[in-house]
């Protein structure tokens, strides 16, 4: 078997094992299989950023889940609701059988008195 087949039975016996990796979540209401990274998007919203106390009242995630998979479709500049959550997709990276999506959640931050 080559190594272009190989790699999409890959994703979803192992890295999309519930086992070890993956986790159940909801894309607009309907249940999918994902592996959620916060640290990748931790780097990347931090990436060029000399001081990190400066927060942009963001919450960055990256899901990772088989192209087959994904309940619906995802666009930039998109808004799902992920896990009864309204985010927005900021980019969407297709890869050997996986798309990496790249979601943010706008927030505000409350105000001590």
């Amino acid at each position: 078997m080559a190594l272009k087949d190989r790699i999409p039975l890959d994703n979803h016996r192992i890295f999309m094992n519930q086992d070890h990796f993956a986790t159940e979540h909801t894309w607009n209401g309907i249940s999918f299989v994902c592996v959620s990274d916060d640290l990748e998007a931790l780097k990347r919203k931090n990436n060029n950023v000399n001081d990190i106390s400066w927060d942009g009242n963001t919450l960055d995630i990256v899901v990772f889940v088989p192209t087959d998979s994904l309940p619906a479709r995802a666009q930039p500049n998109e808004a799902v609701i992920v896990d009864d959550v309204q985010m927005r997709v900021l980019d969407v990276i297709d890869a050997v059988g996986m798309k990496e999506i790249h979601l943010t959640l706008h927030y505000t931050k409350a105000v001590r008195l």
